[in-house]
């Protein structure tokens, strides 16, 4: 498939489920929880979370497709473990983005770039012959250890959070992040996706990862970093066991603007989303620790390197 032909086929899609009243993230808590790798999708061959506009690919596929789980690999990998996908069966396109170095035709300096690339994965339901090790249903945490570890996440994440305020808000000029108590939301479920909301924004300050925050409401740029709050929220939740719940309706018609004016928007956003979960996983030490190197999830530097080059040379 053609990059173009993705991006659009992506875009249109999300852009059908908003337009429909559907916020497309907020729909993988239907699935249980299999295999111990909860809301996230995961390639159960490697034990690695997939990221960016991965994550949003195989939610969405999971839900239109009815699995059970968020548990996928490869067709090679599958056959290397003695599985092996039933006939008929069709795969769920994913993507990553490969770097290439080019000479700068008029300075001569080499210039990185990146390219976006296209491989099938399958579903654990797609298969037969799966050994049990990847079948095996692990029971859900009990919620108060949930909301135990979104608590760790957010006192140890490095973020100067206030709960002084009337509203949910990040400011830029202090970087600090303000909440109304705890007593103001109608469920811990809704406190939590707010508090990562504003967690992600403060992500963009100078001194993290630097992303561009705009202050002006209906503008493209803020509309596209509201988008990535949300997404990084959604992933953050997922991460720790808590449902997703969408913030507020207003911003939908703002985000709809984005995604028709750009078919690159939904990727670029997801990508940033991607990076600012995974800062505030890492600083809060909410990553994988003993694991493999080749098994070990990336930082959101080398995510970075690797994966927001679509934000910037496409």
């Amino acid at each position: 498939m053609r990059t173009a032909d993705l991006y659009s086929k992506v875009t249109d899609s999300i852009i059908k489920q908003l337009e429909a009243g559907v916020i497309p993230w907020t729909q993988p808590w239907a699935i249980e929880k299999k295999a111990g790798i909860a809301y996230v999708p995961t390639n159960v061959a490697t034990g690695r979370p997939y990221s960016g506009i991965n994550t949003l690919l195989l939610w969405a596929e999971a839900m239109e497709r009815g699995f059970h789980s968020h548990a996928w690999m490869t067709f090679k990998q599958a056959s290397d473990i003695g599985a092996h996908v039933r006939k008929g069966e069709h795969g769920t396109t994913v993507v990553f983005t490969k770097w290439t170095e080019k000479p700068d035709e008029e300075t001569g300096e080499t210039k990185k770039r990146s390219l976006l690339k296209t491989y099938t994965v399958f579903h654990v339901e797609q298969l037969e012959k799966l050994p049990e090790a990847y079948q095996a249903k692990v029971e859900p945490p009990p919620e108060t250890a949930v909301y135990d570890e979104a608590l760790r996440v957010s006192r140890e994440c490095g973020i100067d959070i206030q709960y002084t305020g009337t509203k949910a808000a990040y400011y830029p000029n202090r970087d600090q992040v303000v909440l109304p108590p705890f007593s103001a939301f109608d469920s811990e479920d809704e406190f939590w996706g707010v508090c990562f909301h504003e967690l992600a924004h403060a992500t963009g300050h100078k001194d993290r990862l630097n992303r561009k925050l705009s202050t002006r409401f209906g503008s493209n740029a803020y509309a596209f970093e509201e988008l990535i709050a949300e997404l990084s929220s959604a992933f953050l939740c997922a991460h720790v066991g808590i449902p997703a719940r969408h913030r507020s309706a207003s911003y939908v018609e703002n985000w709809l603007t984005v995604l028709k004016d750009d078919r690159r928007a939904i990727f670029q956003s997801a990508s940033y989303a991607s990076q600012a979960a995974g800062y505030i996983l890492e600083q809060s030490h909410a990553v994988q620790k003993d694991t493999p190197e080749v098994e070990r999830q990336e930082t959101s530097r080398e995510r970075s390197e690797r994966e927001m080059g679509d934000s910037i040379a496409f």
